[in-house]
């Protein structure tokens, strides 16, 4: 059993007024607890996550500490984005509507390490072989 994080989870844990806050939390100690088994994040899901806490406003240092937690935890898994994965993800792209293309990577690379579950609070990945955890 595994676990991949999307950036709809690592920003509501991170951020107290969201409306999803407590939901983050409690799904934090479930993954802590090791519920999930292995966890996982990409370096797109954190390219889109450090442009969105920029773009949200966010002061600087709270992004850096965010970022530095995130890569310096090493519970969780970085995969990276090859060529073989983009044209994956390219392909998936192009055929679904209302999905961006660091989800698509998310599917992808869900689907190429057998990642069964999502951290995340976005109902698109719904639709895809992934059990979306949300509390």
């Amino acid at each position: 059993m595994s676990l991949i994080l999307d950036t709809s989870f690592i920003i509501a844990l991170n951020d107290a007024g969201d409306f999803n806050h407590k939901h983050a939390q409690s799904l934090r100690a479930r993954i802590e607890d090791k519920e999930f088994g292995r966890c996982y994040f990409s370096d797109y899901i954190f390219d889109e996550l450090m442009t969105l806490m920029m773009a949200r406003s966010i002061h600087n240092k709270k992004i850096m500490d965010i970022g530095d937690a995130l890569l310096g935890d090493e519970t969780i898994e970085l995969l990276k984005v090859d060529k073989e994965v983009f044209m994956q993800s390219w392909g998936l792209f192009k055929i679904s509507s209302n999905l961006s293309f660091t989800d698509c990577t998310t599917i992808i690379l869900a689907k190429d390490f057998n990642v069964k579950n999502i951290a995340s609070f976005d109902s698109d990945f719904d639709r895809f072989n992934m059990k979306r955890m949300q509390k």
